[in-house]
């Protein structure tokens, strides 16, 4: 019964994470991140990793057309619901592959190059979306955004299922990269979408 809540934990997670998707893209495509040259033509992946008794999915690739680069994996513990980001340490140049490992056990839910040097601005932002436990109260509230570079603020995109309303809110604390900036929807609704606010 446990395993299955833990699968069901994490098909909503993964159906969940693409929604997200396309507020990620819009943050770092603005004219002060275009000025420096980029990574292009990046392949992402991820592969099974196998520590003895041990199988998951958390090793995250990418391999880009030109430019230098690292690689940055969004990983999530399924046990806990809670996520996080990995960066690589190596810096490769293309067309070599760069790679990196979630924490034991945990899987990669997205993978991105990250330029070499870094581009100016808020660039390279990834975000996720945690489950909120208060007391018996379990919603799907906790919105986290990690960028490269630059100095931010989170914002969510949130609806009560109750009522269908939606709404937004905005983090009061700026971080700059790259830490992680977090919001919480009202008890009990669900984030919907998230994504960084350059300060």
């Amino acid at each position: 019964m446990f395993r299955r809540r833990i699968l069901a934990l994490a098909m909503a997670v993964f159906g969940l994470v693409f929604v997200a998707a396309p507020a990620q893209a819009a943050v770092g495509q603005g004219s002060e991140g275009a000025s420096q040259a980029a990574p292009t033509g990046c392949t992402s992946w991820i592969e099974w990793v196998h520590e003895g008794n041990s199988h998951y999915y958390g090793r995250a690739k990418v391999q880009c057309d030109t430019g230098s680069y690292r690689v940055k994996a969004q990983c999530r513990n399924l046990q806990t619901g809670v996520g996080y980001v990995v960066t690589g340490t190596q810096v490769v140049s293309a067309p070599n592959v760069a790679t990196v490992t979630c924490y034991s056990g945990n899987v990669a839910e997205s993978v991105h190059a990250v330029a070499e040097p870094p581009a100016a601005g808020v660039t390279g932002c990834t975000s996720w979306i945690e489950w909120v436990h208060q007391g018996n109260n379990h919603y799907y509230g906790r919105a986290k955004v990690q960028c490269d570079t630059g100095s931010y603020r989170v914002k969510a995109q949130c609806r009560n299922l109750q009522t269908g309303v939606g709404y937004v809110v905005y983090g009061t604390q700026v971080v700059s990269a790259p830490n992680v900036a977090t919001v919480l929807c009202y008890s009990g609704n669900v984030a919907e979408s998230v994504q960084a606010v350059p300060q």
